[in-house]
C-alpha cells in the first residue's frame, strides 16, 4: 500500500465513522471497532482509543452510547439475567442473587473478573452432573480437607499408645541376693516369688499428642460448621441458577454457548434491522 493509498484509506474509514455517529447507527459503530482492531491487530477493546485518538472522555462517550442497545439486547437474549443501566449483570432477581459479570461494551462480552463470578459457571456444571448429589459431594471434599490434620494426629496418637513398654528389669543387687538365698536356702523362694506390681509406663509423648489432637479437632469442628452452613447456601443459589437456565436452555453447554456467541449474535440482530440509524 502506497502513502496514497494508505492516507486514502483512513480519509475513508474516519469519514465512513464519522457518519456512522451522525447517524446513531450502533451498527456501523461497531463495524468500525471491528476493522480497526482487525487490522492493527489490537484487542477489541483498545480500538475505540486508537480511533479517538486516546480521548478518555470521547471513549467514554462512545461507550455510553453503544451500551444502550447491547443491553436492551442482553435484557431481551438472555431473560433470566438482570441488567443494570451501567452494565453490570446479575443471576436472576431472588434472594442471594449473585453479580455474575460486568458488560464489556466494546468487545460485547461478559466479563467475570472476580473470584465469586469465575465460579458460577463451573458450580453449574457441577450441579448439572449430579443435582442430588452435590451438595453432599462438596461436604464430603470440605470435610477431608479440614480433617486432614486431625486425621494425622488422630493415627500418629494410636501408633503411641500401641507401642509396647519393656518390663522393668531387676537390678543387678537384687540378682546376686537371689542367688546367694537360693545357695543357703533353695526351698525358700516365697519373696522371690511374689508377683510383680510394677505399672505399665505410658510413653512420654503420649500427653502432647492428645492435646494436639484435641485442639486440632476443636478448630476442625468450628471450621467445618461454619463452612458447611455456607456450602448450604451455596447450592441452594446454585439450584435457583440450574433452574433458571434449564427453564430457558436445554442445559448448561447450550447457555455457555450463548455467552460464547454473544458478539456475533448481537451484529446479527443489529443487521437484521438493516444497520439503520440506533440499529
Amino acid at each position: 500500500m502506497t502513502i496514497q493509498s494508505s492516507l486514502d484509506y483512513q480519509t475513508k474509514f474516519f469519514t465512513d465513522f464519522a457518519k456512522a455517529w451522525a447517524d446513531h447507527s450502533t451498527f456501523r459503530l461497531y463495524q468500525g471497532i471491528d476493522t480497526t482492531a482487525e487490522n492493527l491487530r489490537l484487542e477489541l477493546s483498545d480500538a475505540p482509543g486508537y480511533i479517538l485518538a486516546y480521548d478518555k472522555s470521547a471513549q467514554r462517550e462512545l461507550a455510553e452510547f453503544l451500551a444502550g442497545d447491547l443491553i436492551k439486547f442482553l435484557r431481551e437474549h438472555i431473560p433470566f439475567f438482570e441488567v443494570t443501566d451501567d452494565g453490570r449483570v446479575f443471576f436472576g432477581d431472588w434472594y442471594h442473587r449473585r453479580e455474575f459479570g460486568q458488560l464489556s461494551v466494546f468487545a460485547r462480552t461478559i466479563n467475570q473478573v472476580t473470584p465469586e463470578q469465575q465460579v458460577i459457571l463451573p458450580q453449574l456444571e457441577a450441579f448439572a452432573a449430579d443435582p442430588d448429589n452435590y451438595l453432599d459431594h462438596q461436604v464430603d471434599a470440605l470435610q477431608k480437607k479440614l480433617y486432614q490434620e486431625v486425621n494425622r494426629l488422630h493415627a500418629k496418637l494410636e501408633s503411641a499408645q500401641a507401642e509396647p513398654v519393656a518390663a522393668p528389669q531387676p537390678s543387678s543387687g537384687n540378682t546376686l541376693r537371689g542367688l546367694f538365698k537360693n545357695f543357703i536356702d533353695p526351698g525358700d523362694d516365697t519373696e522371690d516369688a511374689a508377683p510383680s506390681t510394677a505399672q505399665p509406663q505410658v510413653p512420654t509423648n503420649t500427653a502432647a499428642l492428645q492435646s494436639q489432637f484435641a485442639a486440632a479437632k476443636a478448630e476442625a469442628d468450628a471450621q467445618f460448621d461454619t463452612q458447611k452452613r455456607e456450602l448450604q447456601v451455596s447450592a441452594a443459589i446454585t439450584r435457583y441458577e440450574y433452574a433458571a437456565v434449564m427453564n430457558t436452555y436445554s442445559s448448561v453447554e447450550q447457555f455457555e454457548n450463548v455467552l460464547a456467541n454473544l458478539p456475533t449474535d448481537f451484529m446479527h440482530a443489529l443487521d437484521a434491522k438493516g444497520g439503520r440509524a440506533n440499529a
